[in-house]
């Protein structure tokens, strides 16, 4: 990332599950600062991005669901 406003709405566009894919493999290519981009060459970036889709999304589908439940309970 080269300032935090990128990486927060790259973050923001992995987490709304849209055109994510695309972010990890451009991700999994970069190299370092001033590098042209390697097929493959930090499979961990593309590790991270899964597992933030992975625990982010079900955090939120949880935090819905119990919204929902506690609004139901009410009523």
């Amino acid at each position: 990332m080269d300032n935090v406003m990128s990486g927060m709405m790259t973050l923001f566009i992995v987490s709304n599950n849209e055109g994510w894919p695309d972010v990890m493999y451009a991700y999994g290519d970069a190299t370092g600062v001033e590098t042209g981009p390697k097929p493959g060459a930090s499979i961990l970036n593309n590790y991270f991005f899964v597992l933030f889709v992975f625990v982010g999304s079900f955090f939120f589908l949880n935090l819905f669901v119990g919204v929902l439940f506690l609004s139901f309970e009410k009523a």
